[in-house]
């Protein structure tokens, strides 16, 4: 066979190399998703997990739809409409939201990895203000 007939089957064989890396990346993001979730929903208790954030907050929208999607009991702290909550954000010295609290660990960003390694320790006592 000469090189131009398979030029075509390389680029076919290629492309479905690419296939089966991108669907086993998905399929293991999508089995570790789960995998935190059902961690996190194993040991948490209310009160336990805290997101300070704001209105728009893009990551904060989504880390909403991951915990309400997963079932996680959480609430919600609004750093610019609550004064309690935006001191406790000020406190931590954050950049950005969300900024969480799982408890009484603090992690900016939302990871459900970290959430889940977060859960399993026993509760940290806190000396800083809460949302209310």
């Amino acid at each position: 066979m000469n090189d131009m007939a398979r030029r075509p089957h390389q680029w076919w064989v290629l492309a479905g190399i690419m296939l089966v890396f991108v669907g086993g990346s998905k399929g293991w993001s999508w089995w570790a998703q789960e995998r935190a979730a059902s961690t996190i929903r194993q040991f948490v208790q209310p009160g336990d997990i805290t997101m300070y954030s704001t209105v728009s907050c893009i990551y904060c929208a989504k880390a909403r739809d991951w915990l309400d999607s997963h079932q996680v009991p959480w609430q919600e702290c609004d750093v610019e409409l609550n004064a309690v909550c935006r001191q406790t954000y000020e406190a931590h010295g954050a950049p950005g939201t969300p900024l969480m609290s799982v408890k009484g660990r603090w992690h900016l960003g939302f990871d459900p990895a970290w959430m889940s390694e977060a859960m399993r320790l026993p509760p940290l006592n806190s000396n800083r203000p809460g949302p209310t």
